[in-house]
């Protein structure tokens, strides 16, 4: 069965067996991202299978504000990997978005070739290197998420598990990369007629964009 799941700790179990992440912020995750964040799950005699989140995050697009989502914690158990499970669970995912008029959705892939079939694309890279003046942030790029006071508590949050290096793990040369998945509504935001989500991935990509997020 594949559904959004509102009991988002039936997760933590399979969360826990894919990533290695220390328990601290593994606790942070759940207690503050997952308030607000939307679970793709697959399950199987009650048990979680395959899992993917949806947080979420407001993306300033050259002047206009709009809804996003920042894709992470994508994992299967380890026993039901290649049969299918994650493509379904996207499948749902940008039903969804579509429905919803989302411009477009990141994330931070571990190898992007897991992802570009799916038509993600690389559109920069992650900066590690986070950057806590926001006036110059919009000063200095077109594309970036909006940092209002829920953000800017849990960057703050964040920052903390950074400096114990108890944060998430990432890979050693971090991109970030993007997919469109309401063309319509991303050529509104844009201010631009793209006749397909290649072309508006290939302007976006020339545009200065800006993602220090990690969750």
């Amino acid at each position: 069965m594949i559904t959004e799941l509102i009991e988002k700790n039936l997760t933590r179990k399979l969360y826990e067996e894919t990533f290695d992440d220390p328990k601290e912020f593994i606790d942070y995750y759940y207690k503050e991202k997952c308030s607000d964040n939307r679970i793709i799950v697959s399950i199987e005699d009650g048990e979680v299978i395959s899992m993917l989140h949806l947080n979420p995050y407001y993306v300033n697009m050259c002047g206009t504000v709009v809804r996003s989502y920042y894709v992470v914690a994508v994992a299967t158990a380890e026993d039901k990997r290649h049969t299918g499970q994650m493509t379904k669970l996207f499948k749902k995912a940008f039903k969804s978005l579509k429905d919803e008029h989302i411009p477009f959705v990141f994330l931070l892939p571990v190898d992007e070739s897991i992802y570009s079939w799916m038509g993600f694309e690389k559109i920069c890279d992650f900066a590690a290197d986070r950057e806590t003046d926001y006036e110059d942030i919009k000063k200095k790029y077109d594309v970036y998420c909006v940092r209002d006071a829920d953000y800017i508590r849990r960057m703050e949050m964040e920052e903390k598990f950074r400096q114990q290096d108890e944060g998430e793990m990432i890979p050693d040369k971090p991109v970030i990369m993007a997919k469109v998945t309401d063309l319509k509504a991303f050529s509104k935001a844009a201010g631009i007629c793209f006749h397909n989500e290649k072309e508006a991935l290939e302007w976006l990509r020339k545009e200065k964009v800006y993602f220090c997020e990690e969750v």
